[in-house]
């Protein structure tokens, strides 16, 4: 067993890093509001349901090319002539987020590696809004490289019930670590959104989810591996407020679709 210590690098932009400017006196209803939700002609739509218009931008990127997103905003004012729970925000960091179907074990074949391989990946954190379960992953990338890794979520359970239990599957394509190649990687991290509501049938329903990492050693990992596993509960129409530490580094083109 081995442990990596200074020679894997994290790198993590943080949202809040993006705000440029101090809080000053005027009428925002509220700073530095993140949330989640998805682009609908051309219009940010928030989890909640509420809408946002972009009159300003502090930060570099474009809604109008993404499905879905994560944002950072200061809340103005209510948009005029605009409906009850419609907004203009000032927009400070946005986060792209991969949405992708729940596959179920059913439909894969056990010579499909794509689906089937289990490279190591860290679940940072996970929480369900907007119908959709949402998740902060970060895994090894190695610095330069322009391999799309693949990411899917695995439903292990045919018969359903009460409780859904799903597999976070990885394929690096061949990027990971061993023994001598520790220095070669850093970490990355991104959002990636699987719709819970048109899979549930059932009001209500617990989750899990099992995934398999690197053993952590203080603050070094080991080349030995275990599965680790969350639990939490679907509600229909129910909404787990967005975490606002976490950090994104936006991995859209190191994440194949």
């Amino acid at each position: 067993m081995r442990i990596f210590t200074k020679s894997i690098t994290y790198i993590a932009l943080g949202l809040a890093c993006l705000i440029g400017a101090s809080c000053q006196k005027d009428n925002t209803i509220k700073y530095y509001n993140t949330t989640m939700g998805n682009i609908v002609d051309g219009r940010f739509v928030s989890d909640q349901g509420n809408i946002f218009n972009v009159v300003e931008q502090s930060c570099q990127g474009q809604l109008d090319t993404m499905h879905r997103a994560i944002i950072l905003c200061d809340i103005l004012n209510k948009t005029a002539g605009g409906a009850e729970n419609e907004y203009d925000i000032r927009l400070n960091g946005i986060g792209y987020v991969l949405t992708k179907e729940i596959v179920p074990s059913s439909t894969i074949a056990e010579t499909d590696t794509l689906k089937v391989t289990e490279d190591p990946i860290r679940l940072e954190q996970a929480w369900i809004s907007g119908g959709y379960l949402n998740l902060y992953v970060m895994f090894p990338v190695k610095t330069g490289s322009t391999t799309a890794h693949l990411i899917n979520l695995v439903d292990v359970e045919d018969d359903k019930a009460e409780e859904y239990a799903f597999s976070l599957r990885h394929n690096a394509f061949g990027e990971t670590l061993g023994e001598d190649n520790a220095a070669l990687y850093q970490m990355g991290g991104g959002y990636v959104s699987f719709p819970l509501s048109t899979y549930i049938q059932q009001d209500s329903a617990k989750v899990s989810i099992t995934y398999k990492w690197h053993k952590e050693v203080g603050n070094g990992l080991s080349t030995e591996t275990e599965y680790k596993t969350s639990n939490g509960e679907y509600i229909k129409g129910g909404h787990d407020n967005v975490p606002k530490t976490i950090n994104a580094l936006n991995l859209r083109k190191v994440l194949q679709n």
